[in-house]
């Protein structure tokens, strides 16, 4: 005789709910699937109201095709879709939804109702379900579109509930995947109501920059750079970045979208961090709308029930793609004197002056040198040119002239020098403001971008007595793994015990004293990175040789030095930062000088 059974298989409701887990994580969830379907149903407004954060009232407002009262009905039954007919249909995905869960799983655990009317019929259909258990279906007065409107959320699943932030929080989460559509969706106005007050307010003009002036600010917009870009592969990245001055905390000013819909890509983020390496400091991200289309057949959306992952088939190409874009848009952006740091608010000079010197030399060395690795990078000749300006020589012709005290700038140079102030800062007159200059921090610039700008191997010198030192075992291992990327940086290291190295050759220019402090920062780099690349490793010993060889705060220069290293910090491609992200260039409009004298 056979046991009884112990398998049951679960009533709807009960499928409802634990469905409604993975889909809905909180009242944003919610409201993303309810837009999404809004979105997908062609609609042209789209107004989100929400109470106390979400938590005891939203509704969801669309102008779209709305349903006929069959499929209203249906819509809120679990696996019913439009979207989709066949397993293959998952192939070519274009809608944002098509699980068919969304609906029936917000209406298990809240009190929900839904009005829809097509354009064709007079009437529209009002159904409601209060905890999975359907309450009424009939006809009702209403306009074209679908509304959608959900109180008391997790009424029923108290230990969800019991998980949720406070209502500010919760609302900050709502504005933020509300943003994050209309930028994805610019053709569409969307409007968000939180507490009977406008939050957001977007146009629907089509135009990606009308939206992200929308939502955050129109001098913020201003300093973004539209992305342009596409190759044979049959992908294209369009969008928006901000300028390295402006920076947030976290990324949420970052948004990708691929194929018009929301995604979280670290590969994305990697890759933007990538191009603006030696642009930004550790601690900031900049603003981005990053816009990726790919052929459908290279996507697959059905990896996670909230459709926010999607895998691509070449996840490397991707990759390029968005660096590539990012790369050149910031490299075709004219160094003019309005793009040098010129949307840093003006502080008080001496809050910047310490901002800059909060840390001693060495210590921000210790700070920068082992955490900032990306990517490129190259050989670099003597450190200290700038300051040997002073026994310099101008050649004209066959005649050989010393430079005059009061020699100006050639034309296209825009800085006047005026000074410098406590030995570590050079004070200098633009065509439209004052200019203050890091001296350390433009040196490290100057001296990082000569470095690039070659190719190979970085030039190295042969040790007539080598250095010998000690290692642990997992160190060793690490140089043995990436011999070729030490070669390549300039270092020739072999094993001659079984934790003892002996170094050979060095990198040009290298204090002989620093080789072994930065052969250890790199090894530090390698075991916390999984997969560094050359480009990473190379980056990084360029800015640990810059900031050690460039001029220090306190070293006093004459007037012909200053002009010097002003003319040749002019001439890099990105004069406004140092290689670790940094502001190398203060600049004080004539707006901002009125504002500090009062005159305004």
């Amino acid at each position: 005789m056979s046991s009884k059974s112990i398998i049951r298989i679960l009533d709807e409701n009960t499928a409802n709910k634990i469905a409604a887990g993975e889909v809905v994580e909180r009242p944003a969830s919610v409201i993303k699937e309810l837009v999404e379907n809004s979105i997908d149903a062609k609609s042209s407004k789209i107004e989100i109201e929400i109470c106390d954060g979400g938590i005891s009232f939203i509704r969801v407002t669309d102008d779209g095709l709305g349903m006929n009262s069959e499929d209203a009905k249906l819509a809120i039954l679990r696996h019913a879709t439009s979207k989709i007919r066949l397993a293959e249909d998952l192939n070519k995905i274009n809608s944002l939804g098509f699980r068919g869960e969304a609906l029936p799983s917000i209406a298990s655990i809240s009190n929900f109702t839904l009005t829809t009317r097509l354009h064709s019929d007079s009437l529209a259909t009002y159904v409601e379900v209060r905890g999975g258990k359907l309450v009424d279906v009939r006809e009702a007065g209403a306009n074209v579109g679908t509304t959608i409107t959900v109180s008391e959320l997790f009424f029923n699943t108290p230990a969800r509930q019991k998980f949720l932030k406070t209502p500010t929080t919760e609302s900050g989460y709502i504005n933020n995947i509300i943003s994050k559509l209309a930028l994805s969706h610019s053709e569409i106005a969307f409007r968000l109501i939180s507490n009977n007050k406008l939050i957001l307010s977007t146009p629907g003009t089509n135009e990606l920059h009308d939206a992200v002036s929308s939502i955050y600010g129109y001098k913020v917009a201003a300093e973004t750079l539209p992305i342009n870009f596409t190759e044979d592969e049959g992908i294209m990245v369009t969008g928006y970045l901000s300028k390295p001055a402006i920076l947030k905390s976290n990324r949420n000013w970052q948004t990708f979208i691929v194929n018009n819909r929301i995604v979280q890509s670290r590969f994305i983020s990697k890759a933007i961090d990538s191009a603006y390496h030696s642009l930004l400091p550790k601690t900031g991200y900049p603003l981005a709308v990053i816009n990726i289309t790919v052929p459908i057949d290279t996507l697959d959306v059905n990896v996670h029930p909230q459709k926010n992952e999607v895998k691509f088939s070449n996840e490397q190409l991707v990759y390029r793609m968005v660096y590539k874009a990012v790369v050149n848009t910031l490299k075709e952006t004219p160094h003019t004197p309005e793009n040098l740091a010129a949307v840093i608010e003006p502080r008080p000079l001496e809050y910047r002056f310490k901002q800059n010197n909060n840390f001693s030399d060495s210590e921000y060395r210790a700070k920068n040198t082992v955490d900032l690795w990306q990517e490129e990078a190259l050989p670099f000749t003597a450190a200290q040119k700038i300051i040997q300006q002073e026994n310099s020589r101008v050649y004209v012709g066959n005649e050989v002239t010393a430079p005059t005290e009061n020699q100006e700038f050639e034309q296209h140079s825009i800085f006047q020098p005026l000074g410098q102030v406590e030995d570590c800062y050079i004070v200098a007159r633009g065509e439209d403001g004052l200019y203050i200059i890091d001296q350390h921090a433009a040196h490290e610039r100057i001296l990082y971008d000569r470095m690039s700008n070659a190719v190979g191997r970085i030039p190295a010198q042969q040790l007539l007595t080598p250095l010998f030192f000690e290692l642990d075992g997992e160190e060793t291992q690490l140089v043995e793994e990436h011999y070729e990327i030490f070669h390549q940086l300039g270092f020739t290291l072999e094993q001659v015990g079984p934790n003892t190295m002996r170094l050979l050759e060095v990198p040009a220019d290298i204090p002989l004293i620093e080789v072994e402090a930065i052969i250890r920062e790199i090894l530090g780099v390698l075991s916390n990175l999984q997969s560094p690349t050359a480009q990473d490793l190379r980056h990084a010993c360029l800015q640990m040789a810059a900031c050690r060889a460039a001029i220090k705060a306190g070293e006093q220069l004459n007037m012909r030095q200053i002009r010097a290293l002003l003319e040749e910090l002019f001439n890099t491609d990105l004069p406004y930062t140092c290689p670790h992200g940094r502001p190398a260039i203060i600049k004080f409009g004539p707006k901002e000088l009125a504002k500090m004298f009062k005159r305004t």
